[in-house]
């Protein structure tokens, strides 16, 4: 009789610790992979940089729709160089954004998704199909 409440209570200990485990391993995750979408990203800086034969791309903005004193500057890194080429200082667009770790100066740091200027690219009118 006890050595089965033994195993009982060797499982009931191991359930929960496996569940604590798991609980915060999912809350983690959940918040380190956060997407987000900014209809007005003002471009601020950008930056690449070429170390060990790998380039990183980013650009610093925030999202101009908000009031200035609650203004906060998002770090977002760009996979392809020819859309990076694309984005210019001083030019508003809607991003679309994934978080990827935390960062001291930026909260979070993101990965860019999808971009696109609304004013600059945007196509209007009726296109032939014949």
């Amino acid at each position: 009789m006890k050595k089965t409440f033994r195993k009982w209570k060797l499982y009931l200990i191991g359930i929960v610790i496996l569940m604590i485990m798991s609980y915060s391993f999912f809350v983690k995750n959940y918040e380190i992979h956060s997407g987000i979408g900014i209809g007005q990203m003002y471009i601020v800086e950008k930056h690449s940089d070429k170390k060990q034969g790998s380039l990183r791309m980013w650009f610093i903005g925030y999202n101009a729709g908000e009031k200035e004193e609650n203004r906060k500057h998002y770090k977002i890194y760009v996979k392809d160089a020819m859309v990076y080429n694309l984005i210019e200082v001083g030019n508003t667009y809607m991003v679309n954004v994934e978080s990827t770790r935390k960062d001291k100066n930026y909260g979070y740091v993101y990965k860019l998704e999808q971009i696109s200027n609304q004013e600059k690219y945007q196509l209007v009118g009726t296109g032939l199909t014949k």
